[in-house]
């Protein structure tokens, strides 16, 4: 094997990669890991709860047969077939830009300042691009569960003169749990190794404000040159990511869901 290339300095030094991202030197400040980590379950925690809320809401409200109901399953499926690169480009330069974007433009119309929302608040902004994109991915899940449900039962939940929201909540739901744990458990997936849209937005900024794993593990390969150590926290985000849904599915099944 060639030695390792100097700008790749101790690239193969095996554990001490894992270490240099688990070791606490000092005590009084939380090591950058560990914060990214915190950024990471909250951005995944917060997204894939409104994901599932918001999902399951417009999917019941498109699974009934109303004028124009397939021109609208057409149009909120388009966020989900969008690359998320092209995603975060639209939103930073189209929409979100404070000088030339409808949000400043908008807000300029209205005697507002606008505020530099991808500066201010990187994390909110990064959590709702990810609902953007993957709240179809939901809709599609679960509206595929709410159209596999027999139409004699929804006649009998009719006849039986069952409200909206009792024929919603105590038989429609527990009838696509299924579903909607197969949405989840990939939509845990699916966002946990998301980093496009940070990538085109904030750049994991200010500062590290709104790095995720995987965005670390860029900055490691393409910043700091460091091969061994990108793989190590690759490693890591993998096994966290196996736990992190091994945990969700045995919850889910414990609470019958």
């Amino acid at each position: 094997m060639e030695p390792c290339p100097a700008r790749y300095t101790d690239c193969f030094s095996g554990i001490d990669n894992y270490l240099f991202f688990l070791k606490i030197s000092d005590f009084t400040a939380v090591p950058e890991f560990y914060s990214i980590v915190l950024q990471t379950i909250t951005v995944t925690v917060v997204a894939l709860v409104i994901c599932t809320v918001i999902g399951f809401l417009f999917s019941i409200l498109l699974d009934h047969p109303i004028p124009g109901v397939n021109i609208a399953r057409t149009l909120i499926m388009g966020p989900f077939f969008v690359m998320s690169t092209v995603t975060g480009v639209i939103w930073k330069k189209t929409i979100l830009n404070t000088t030339f974007g409808w949000y400043g433009v908008l807000a300029k119309a209205v005697g507002l300042a606008p505020v530099d929302l991808l500066s201010y608040y990187p994390l909110p902004v990064i959590i709702f691009l990810f609902c953007w994109q993957w709240i179809p991915f939901f809709v599609l899940i679960m509206l595929a569960g709410l159209q596999g449900i027999s139409g004699e039962l929804v006649d009998s939940m009719r006849i039986d003169g069952l409200k909206w929201w009792q024929s919603t909540f105590w038989v429609k739901l527990p009838l696509i749990m299924n579903h909607i744990r197969v949405a989840v458990m990939l939509g845990l997936v699916f966002i946990v190794k998301e980093f496009g849209l940070i990538l085109v937005t904030t750049a994991g900024g200010p500062g590290t404000r709104s790095y995720t794993l995987p965005y670390q593990v860029y900055m490691q390969i393409f910043s700091a040159s460091n091969v061994g150590r990108a793989g190590a926290l690759a490693t890591m985000t993998v096994v966290l990511t196996l736990i992190a849904v091994n945990f969700v599915s045995k919850s889910m099944k414990k609470n019958n869901l």
